[in-house]
């Protein structure tokens, strides 16, 4: 993308010019950019190498390099052969260089990351610690960024399906415009599972792209932002995700993406790319929503818009670009009533949960179980759950494959039902005060304090369904990261019925489903750093409860001793007495 004449700065002092040390300094040329020490304290900087006010402080002195004017994208697309599956997981084997499609991250930067009075933004590059950024080798870089690319198809991209499926999609970097910031954001989303990996640099990276005051006016650039949002999101770093999502709905909103229209308009005359932006458009939605269900009604930018972009397909034929006719969410909302019979895709059932929870999540003014509105909302889930073709009841397709679609579907649907109910359940204070990882405020709400039995029930089942999405024969790590948090509101309502139970009553059952929600988040704590921040929520609030239970199993015992009798006229317990009573059954 070419936006002026300036040539890029190096990060090395010109040959030949000596340092601080060699008594003068390196002539000064046409600063692009400031230094990062420099500009992230908003100091004007001179440009030399390293500048003067980083030289005096001893700081590293550090330039990003401008895309200004920059060539070299073709020159790389002709010297590097084409992409194969065989041969991109390392560069050995067979006597050939790395093939590649991405630009070394170091290319990826703002053209001019000035601020924004209009945007959202209250994070700042400043937020980095400049002086752990090392230069990276080229060759390295880029065998670890073409490893972190096939790692995001290998174990994110079902979970998140909404680019093109993985050959069209490479395929589309070689010939299409440069997009090295949606291949960056790609790398950012694999580097969580690949060793050795720095999801840090990446990020570094898309920070700079996000900052932008004149972003790519096309779709590429929303689904960057989006992809962007969800890693940031996975690695507890909530207030920066709120705010990159925040700017990719307003983003999307500008662009027209909830039309029609657009697809066709932007997809290239390929089926695969229409299908591709129509899906971008509703992870948006999907996302908005999972994120405002826990992190809050500001986060969602889309209430009250009008869609009418089409429903997407089912992945199969995403993936063989054989698109079927196209239908809306209108006549999804009418298919009861439709003469045809309809075959809808799991992401349509996706999309339709998702906008059940949109739905309760709009009357969080419910305060009274007597409400007509909570049988209303509790009919939506009831009509989703038994409308649902035998095909889409489990988690897996015809052919035997696990649907990460309809798993998703499933948990946003048992998620809807527990914070629908869990209004007018009482919660226990060692939970919800614990375990706020994952809820909006730092706590979870609850309108009553007594316990109401069909709401108890309701709410009780629905996190025991989520608990039980932990045994399904796949690994949790290729699951969407909001799993994290839907267990943990199924682990506020385990811990609040087991605080609540009679002392005496059987509770391995409910002790058993707590375990499993926290084994499941140790186990995608691997990947997740906001899975570790879960478990040791968990993991205390359980052990708080358990000895609350104990402690109390203690004071019941000991006060009926004292109520047969055993007790002085002080109230203290006569120990004599007992041990005469002891003695008297030996006799």
């Amino acid at each position: 993308m070419e936006t002026g004449g300036r040539s890029p700065r190096s990060t090395a002092s010109p040959s030949g010019s000596p340092g601080p040390e060699g008594g003068h300094r390196p002539e000064r040329s046409t600063v692009s950019s400031a230094c990062i020490p420099c500009r992230s304290k908003h100091l004007k900087c001179d440009g030399l190498q390293p500048c003067s006010r980083c030289a005096t402080q001893t700081l590293q002195c550090i330039y990003l390099k401008s895309r200004r004017g920059y060539k070299g994208r073709a020159a790389t697309r002709e010297q590097l052969p084409a992409m194969d599956s065989n041969n991109l997981d390392s560069g050995e084997g067979n006597g050939q260089d790395v093939p590649s499609i991405a630009m070394p991250s170091a290319n990826l930067v703002a053209r001019s990351v000035q601020a924004d009075p209009n945007q959202t933004f209250d994070f700042a590059l400043a937020n980095h610690n400049w002086a752990t950024i090392q230069p990276r080798a080229q060759n390295s870089t880029m065998s670890i960024r073409l490893r972190c690319m096939e790692a995001f198809f290998q174990y994110f991209y079902d979970a998140h399906p909404f680019l093109p499926p993985r050959q069209q999609l490479l395929e589309a970097f070689k010939v299409g415009p440069p997009r090295d910031h949606l291949e960056t954001a790609l790398a950012y989303i694999g580097s969580r599972y690949v060793g050795g990996a720095s999801p840090a640099s990446y990020s570094l990276d898309l920070d700079c792209f996000v900052l932008q005051q004149d972003l790519p006016k096309d779709y590429s650039t929303v689904q960057t932002m989006l992809l962007f949002a969800l890693g940031l999101d996975g690695n507890n770093e909530r207030k920066k995700a709120v705010e990159v999502l925040i700017r990719a709905q307003r983003f999307a909103l500008e662009l027209g993406m909830n039309q029609r229209e657009y697809a066709i308009i932007n997809g290239g005359r390929s089926l695969v790319c229409e299908e591709s932006i129509r899906r971008t458009w509703w992870e948006l939605y999907v996302v908005s929503v999972m994120v405002t269900a826990f992190h809050g009604r500001r986060v969602y930018q889309l209430s009250g818009i009008i869609s009418t972009t089409p429903l997407p397909c089912e992945e199969k034929e995403f993936v063989s670009g054989v698109i079927p006719q196209l239908h809306t969410m209108e006549e999804f909302d009418d298919d009861s009533f439709l003469g045809e019979e309809i075959e809808w895709s799991s992401y349509a059932y996706r999309i339709a949960a998702a906008r059940n929870l949109e739905r309760i999540l709009g009357t969080d003014n419910i305060v009274f179980p007597e409400d007509p509105r909570t049988y209303n909302l509790d009919a939506l889930l009831v009509n989703w759950t038994l409308h649902l073709p035998s095909s889409k009841v489990a988690n897996f397709d015809q052919s035997g494959t696990f649907d990460e679609m309809m798993f998703q579907a499933h948990m946003i649907t048992d998620l809807s039902s527990l914070l629908l109910h869990r209004r007018f359940t009482p919660l226990d204070a060692a939970a919800s005060q614990t375990i706020i990882s994952c809820t909006a405020q730092g706590t979870v709400e609850a309108h009553c304090s007594g316990l109401d039995d069909i709401h108890s029930c309701k709410a009780t089942q629905a996190a025991s369904n989520l608990s039980k999405l932990v045994g399904m024969p796949t690994p949790l790590i290729h699951h969407t990261h909001f799993f994290i948090c839907a267990l943990t509101y199924s682990s506020i309502s385990h811990l609040s019925l087991w605080s609540h139970l009679p002392l005496m009553a059987a509770d391995e059952h409910l002790k058993e489903e707590i375990r499993m929600n926290a084994g499941a988040l140790r186990a995608m704590r691997a990947v997740w750093p906001s899975a570790q921040t879960a478990f040791s929520q968990v993991s205390v609030a359980a052990q708080r409860v358990f000895e609350m239970r104990k402690d109390a199993v203690g004071d019941v015992f000991w006060r009926d001793l004292i109520g047969d009798g055993n007790a002085d006229a002080d109230g203290d317990l006569n120990v004599a007495g007992l041990t005469g009573s002891i003695t008297d059954v030996n006799t």
